[in-house]
């Protein structure tokens, strides 16, 4: 794992700082699926005590990335075939006409900000970081669903991107074309929705989408199974 220095500690919620750091960690592959997360060995790599490691980790819980089993602890959730095969169609309903509505409801400030989001990923591209790259993108789909006039749509699809974060990084690690082709398509929903067009901003997404699933189905169908990542 990566250490973490006194930053964390200016955090104005430990629990989210906690729970951000440990998502970073899952995303890049440094904690891995099935991996116990112990709250004694996280605090004290953390530098907090653990009520907000606790606290993280029910949230991390409740978004589907760990699963919390009886009078065992916190494991990450592992990579399964059909949970992603599920989530991604779940994606395809409900995030394109999240998209939609968001691009023609952008305030200029959003849309500032979704361009310098954007410039990023860029620039992760260019000098070839994925795990920038991801950030980045992460940026860029926070806000740019939040900028969602409807409040019940975004909670739906907040909750469906949030449980497909950790396949970005996996797609990112496995896949040595996925920086400039994920870029690729990117562009395309970035150029709709600077020129504020809903329609072909969930059309892009909607390609993005089918793309991201079917990569996904075929590195899924060559990854150990856990036993083996872990040498049992």
């Amino acid at each position: 794992m990566t250490t973490v220095g006194g930053s964390l500690q200016q955090h104005p919620s430990l629990a989210v700082a906690a729970q951000d750091w440990i998502t970073n960690e899952i995303l890049a592959g440094r904690i891995a699926p099935g991996q116990k997360l112990a709250e004694v060995p996280l605090s004290d790599q953390m530098g907090i005590s653990r009520s907000p490691v606790r606290e993280a980790l029910r949230a991390l819980a409740a978004q589907g990335l760990i699963v919390v089993e009886p009078r065992r602890g916190a494991f990450v959730a592992d990579i399964d075939a059909s949970q992603a095969a599920d989530l991604y169609a779940c994606r395809l309903l409900i995030e394109p006409e999240c998209i939609n509505q968001a691009a023609a409801s952008l305030s200029d400030a959003a849309l500032n900000g979704l361009v310098d989001a954007f410039a990023r990923m860029e620039s992760a591209v260019r000098q070839g970081l994925p795990e920038a790259y991801v950030t980045a993108l992460e940026t860029y789909n926070r806000e740019l669903l939040d900028a969602c006039p409807n409040r019940l749509l975004f909670g739906f699809a907040e909750s469906t991107w949030r449980q497909s974060l950790r396949y970005w990084g996996l797609l990112a690690r496995h896949s040595p074309t996925y920086l400039g082709e994920s870029l690729r398509r990117n562009t395309a929903i970035h150029d709709a929705v600077l020129a504020r067009d809903g329609i072909a901003a969930a059309a892009a997404l909607t390609e993005l989408l089918t793309w991201s699933r079917d990569g996904l189905a075929g590195i899924i169908a060559t990854l150990p199974p856990r036993e083996a990542l872990e040498g049992k």
